[in-house]
């Protein structure tokens, strides 16, 4: 029978005036996977930090009987930690031997089991053929694999993952979840995990449902899908309970439908790094306001293929026309807009910084970037947020924010890269209402690469 490994009692916590947590009730026991559901910004980052006894709290959190923050070291023997945010815990600079290696040297794993240990994950994600490929180099997908693999290789008593399958396609994610009932199988092994995807919430044994910092709901996802049969329709229901109105979106009112036939033609496009070929004789047309949609496992080459439409990278073979222009074209440059898969937020600007950084850049004149900054702030849901630095928002606000940075100049072409990866279904649906409203009433023709088939 399972033991309570972490007990939590009227846990609490604040960032000045923001109530994080309140209150929370919850127990986590040995041998099971305790899942951390809930919109963004709901506070789930917030708990799993307390549970790796790395963040001050108030109320009790028990570990083993002893208070955590009382003697927040008791628990690090025992546990491995990684964190929100795709690549947060590797070091860019060492290749994927190298870094998974580097955790096993933390944990002080013994050679034979490192070597078996780090054989079978290799395997088990795909990334054997990549061992001695820079972290850096990897795909998004690629590197949260790798950190899933530096978190498992000391095999530890308790495993906390925050969002760890941000990034990574359906199969990847079939696989990690085999890694993880194997880790599970015969052991008290135990396993925290948030996640926004509710088909993982559906295979953990407890959920908790957290909503502005409240815990709406506590115990199985089999309970919770009684009524309606679906966790996700059991999300939807939850967070309407949490008093969270319906959002209705509208373009702003100097919006003006684009105008002309030419969307996108691509002929022949390759694309080397040394030996490795990312893309190989690439051809397509995309139709001016077509939603165009790039699929494919991690690695596959989806993000080397934007970053060539957009010109970051230089195609080694073919040719790429947007607008019937050159991606090198300074024409171009206004036209279009980008939204990478890392966001291309600065971290220590403000939300409303970010956004006259990006109108700025764009030209847009002083009083159109109001009214568009505050057209942003009403549609990404930031109003609470506009004077905070966007390294402290949660992962789902960034997206929504690093959405807004990329159409502030209504471009005709917007090129976004994961642009749902690791957002709550509530949040996955409010983007892609804005993304057909973009492309039904503006005619903007927009490239998205996804995993959400």
């Amino acid at each position: 029978m399972s033991e309570v490994l972490l007990k939590l009692r009227e846990v609490s916590k604040s960032y000045r005036k923001t109530k994080a947590l309140n209150g929370i009730d919850c127990e986590i026991k040995t041998s099971e996977i305790t899942g951390i559901i809930g919109p963004d910004g709901a506070g789930k980052s917030t708990l799993v930090k307390i549970c790796a006894g790395i963040m001050p709290y108030k109320g009790s959190v028990l570990y083993r009987g002893s208070e955590l923050r009382d003697s927040p070291e008791i628990i690090k023997p025992s546990l491995s930690f990684m964190p929100q945010g795709i690549g947060q815990n590797l070091y860019m600079e060492l290749t994927v031997d190298e870094n998974i290696e580097f955790f096993a040297a933390l944990k002080g794993v013994d050679y034979e089991h490192k070597e078996l240990q780090k054989q079978r994950l290799l395997e088990a994600t795909g990334l054997k053929p990549f061992r001695d490929r820079l972290a850096r180099n990897l795909s998004g997908g690629m590197k949260q694999k790798l950190g899933i693999c530096c978190s498992l290789i000391s095999m530890p008593e308790l495993l906390i993952l925050d969002e760890p399958t941000t990034g990574i396609d359906p199969l990847s994610r079939r696989q990690l979840w085999n890694i993880l009932n194997e880790y599970l199988s015969g052991t008290e092994n135990t396993i925290v995990y948030s996640t926004s995807y509710m088909d993982e919430a559906e295979r953990c044994h407890s959920v908790l449902f957290l909503q502005n910092g409240e815990a709406l709901y506590w115990g199985t996802p089999e309970k919770l899908t009684k009524k309606t049969g679906v966790l996700e329709d059991a999300f939807f229901e939850l967070f309407a309970r949490g008093g969270e109105a319906e959002l209705h979106l509208s373009l702003p009112p100097d919006a003006v439908a684009f105008e002309g036939a030419d969307g996108i033609v691509l002929e022949g496009v390759t694309k080397r790094f040394g030996d490795f070929t990312a893309l190989d004789g690439v051809g397509l047309e995309i139709k001016r306001g077509e939603i165009f949609g790039l699929l494919g496992p991690n690695g596959a080459g989806k993000t080397t293929l934007i970053k060539c439409m957009v010109g970051l990278l230089k195609a080694d073979e073919g040719s790429i026309r947007l607008t019937g222009l050159e991606p090198e074209s300074p024409a171009l440059r206004h036209r279009i807009g980008y939204m990478s898969q890392i966001f291309s937020l600065y971290g220590d600007l403000t939300v409303r910084e970010n956004i006259e950084l990006y109108g700025s850049i764009y030209g847009l004149r002083e009083d159109l970037l109001k009214r568009r900054l505050q057209w942003i702030v009403e549609f990404g849901r930031l109003q609470d947020y506009i004077d905070t630095q966007v390294r402290s928002l949660p992962g789902g606000m960034k997206q929504r924010l690093s959405l807004g940075c990329a159409t502030v100049h209504l471009p005709e072409i917007l090129f976004l890269d994961e642009p749902t990866s690791g957002v709550d279904p509530v949040a996955r649906a409010l983007f892609w209402q804005f993304i057909r409203k973009l492309s039904r009433e503006l005619g903007m023709t927009i490239v998205v690469t996804t995993h959400n088939l």
